[in-house]
């Protein structure tokens, strides 16, 4: 059990510090935080509130774009299922249709 949960987190470790995601880091600061690099580095007050903010949203966001995704590929696939002989049907005819033409 210990050694998948070391595996997992370097699996994830090793995919934080992959070369096609590392310099994307700088412009997710940027844009959970609203501030350049620059600014980062010289403004500390009111910066981890702000970012804290701008990353719940952010986190909120993107997690409701997959739910949103995940619910809705789901009742596609039960809409499929559901009139899977009607589909079939349709096809059939379709193909008749075009292969006369």
């Amino acid at each position: 059990m210990d050694l998948n949960i070391f595996l997992a987190f370097g699996a994830g470790f090793l995919s934080f510090i992959s070369p096609c995601v590392l310099p994307l880091y700088p412009v997710f600061l940027s844009y959970v935080t609203g501030m350049s690099v620059e600014e980062l580095k010289t403004e500390n007050a009111m910066l981890r509130k702000r970012s804290l903010l701008h990353t719940l949203f952010f986190l909120i966001g993107f997690s409701a774009i997959f739910i949103i995704m995940g619910f809705s590929t789901y009742y596609i696939g039960e809409f499929l299922i559901t009139y899977q002989d009607l589909i079939r049907q349709l096809g059939a005819v379709l193909i008749i249709f075009l292969a006369s033409s």
